[in-house]
């Protein structure tokens, strides 16, 4: 028997600060929040951007100061969602606790710099050292930070990582192998992603603009979030905040292309429909889609075929509101679906589809889709978050409200 799986707890530092509060605020204001970047240098000409989302909190790289730095926000998270979630010290077995976390770059960093600046490796720190590099470092911080004593593990599917951790966390509780499971993404704005998206010319000149006509590029950020899932009766048992219900997760891999998606979307699509549980009943229940939407030509028009056809089965599909939210927050790679799995569970607990930041001009080839370009107020039964990504990754949860 299958059991039912609600999130109980939320936690998110990003560009908007601290707290759930000020990143829905940030959503619904329909402004990017870009700031200069100050991290690395950015002034040589072959660079696209001078801004991005990133959290100002954050030190520069150089010399290991930035991973350091996001260690340190890794437990702040964890305490969060801890918080969030009203969990008491003793109230489920250690060993009833799951955890997997999302992430493209754990690590990564640290050894770019050693190379660039030629540093000399850094010897280890403490005995934990030679399993922190196996497992990487944020899984082994939240782990012990949540006393987890059941799975745990690092999903690294490029920018898919933070959906399908949580969609494993998911699955962990629903087969019955834990009680409690939290699902991470932690990524930043680095050098080492800054350059090699430059290289393939998929940075915006002007801002991240999903969908938009004069889209030219993604808006790269920072996202350090954390989402605590329960079995439903356990959660209504200890009294725990319950806001929303995971209906389905559903993950493929297109098998096409390195880094470009498959113009024709099967993979897409049919991922899609199996977060939806592959029901016409749960389909027509939809009324809120958090694309993927990086805001570079042919991830958009992919996602927006797979969107269509998806909506195809239904007679009203210009009411299903959708957006991307990277207009605003930006993109944090292996980071970004958990941010976005927030935003999604946020818009059916608060009765509202945030709109797609930067959003002027729709592309005509997306006409009678429901592009918001400002907050659509109501409630929403079902939504359902995207995530596409290189390697031909695909990966979609959906979420029903609980009342």
């Amino acid at each position: 028997m299958k059991r039912s799986v609600v999130v109980t707890g939320m936690a998110i530092h990003g560009p908007d600060g601290a707290g759930v509060e000020a990143f829905w605020d940030g959503l619904i204001s329909g402004r990017p929040a870009a700031h200069a970047v100050q991290r690395f240098p950015i002034d040589h000409w072959v660079y696209r951007a001078r801004e991005g989302a990133t959290l100002e909190t954050l030190p520069p790289e150089e010399g290991g100061r930035a991973e350091a730095a996001a260690e340190r926000l890794v437990l702040e998270v964890a305490a969060d969602v801890v918080a969030a979630a009203r969990v008491q010290p003793g109230d489920v077995s250690r060993f009833d606790v799951a955890l997997a976390v999302g992430s493209s770059h754990s690590g990564l960093s640290q050894r770019f710099q050693t190379y660039l600046r030629h540093e000399e490796p850094q010897p280890p720190q403490h005995d934990g050292a030679a399993t922190r590099l196996h497992s990487g470092p944020w899984l082994t911080s939240a782990a012990e930070a949540l006393d987890v004593g059941g799975p745990a593990m690092m999903v690294s599917t490029a920018c898919t990582s933070g959906t399908s951790a949580v969609g494993i966390a998911y699955e962990l509780i629903r087969g019955g192998r834990a009680l409690r499971a939290y699902g991470a993404g932690f990524g930043y704005f680095s050098e080492i992603a800054f350059s090699g998206f430059n290289i393939l010319k998929l940075v915006a000149r002007n801002g991240c603009r999903p969908f938009d006509v004069e889209r030219d590029g993604l808006m790269l950020g920072d996202g350090f979030a954390m989402v605590c899932l329960e079995e439903e009766q356990f959660a209504r048992a200890r009294g725990a905040p319950i806001l929303a219900r995971i209906i389905g997760y559903a993950s493929g891999n297109e098998a096409y292309h390195a880094t470009a998606p498959d113009p024709g979307a099967e993979t897409a699509l049919r991922v899609m429909w199996g977060a939806l549980d592959r029901s016409d009943e749960t389909l027509a229940r939809l009324g809120y889609i958090n694309a993927h939407g990086t805001g570079t030509l042919a991830n958009d028009a992919a996602e927006m075929t797979a969107i269509r056809r998806l909506l195809e089965r239904r007679a009203d599909p210009e009411t299903v509101a959708i957006s991307s939210t990277k207009g605003h927050h930006g993109h944090s790679l292996g980071a970004t679906g958990t941010v976005e799995f927030i935003a999604t569970v946020l818009s059916v607990a608060r009765a509202t589809a945030p709109p797609n930041c930067g959003l002027e001009h729709p592309e005509a080839a997306f006409g009678g889709l429901n592009l918001l370009r400002a907050p659509k107020r109501g409630a929403i039964d079902v939504a359902m978050s995207n995530s596409f990504a290189f390697g031909g990754n695909v990966a979609a949860i959906a979420v029903e409200a609980v009342r």
